[in-house]
């Protein structure tokens, strides 16, 4: 069988992701800012919940291994952008949120990545874009369901 990897969405996702990456890291370079953009990509899941998350949360949000999402967060704990608390139902559980820090920055860098973002949808229509977008959790909750089955 021959493999076409033109044609498979799963290596222009993988290009795609590489040159956001890719232009992620040159934009928060430019602006001076201190985190890659992976940490950076954890600070703004932590905004967009709204409210502290456990590690197991957040790296399920992120779809990374807990191990590097705490290898990122030690980063940006001593920084002082994130913190780390005893969950107040189970001091088992570490909750991590946002400070105040954290936030107020992450938002003089947002609109800088909001053009990255708005540079690589250009000539794409609103409805391809929410087709793409159907399409890409349809693939996640696939692949999810499948991994979950192994």
């Amino acid at each position: 069988m021959h493999f076409d990897s033109e044609s498979s969405p799963g290596f222009a996702i993988g290009r795609v992701a590489y040159l956001i990456r890719i232009g992620m890291a040159a934009v928060l370079k430019k602006a001076d800012w201190p985190f890659s953009p992976e940490e950076t990509q954890t600070l703004i899941t932590l905004s967009d919940a709204g409210q502290p998350l456990s590690m197991n949360e957040l790296a399920s949000l992120m779809i990374r291994d807990p191990t590097t999402v705490k290898r990122q967060l030690d980063r940006l704990v001593e920084r002082q952008f994130v913190q780390r608390n005893a969950s107040s139902e189970d001091g088992r559980i570490v909750m991590i949120n946002l400070t105040r820090r954290g936030e107020q920055s992450l938002q003089k860098v947002l609109p800088l990545l909001d053009d990255l973002r708005k540079t690589a949808l250009k000539g794409i229509s609103k409805s391809e874009l929410d087709a793409t977008q159907n399409v890409l959790q349809t693939m996640q909750n696939n692949l999810t369901n499948h991994i979950a089955k192994d």
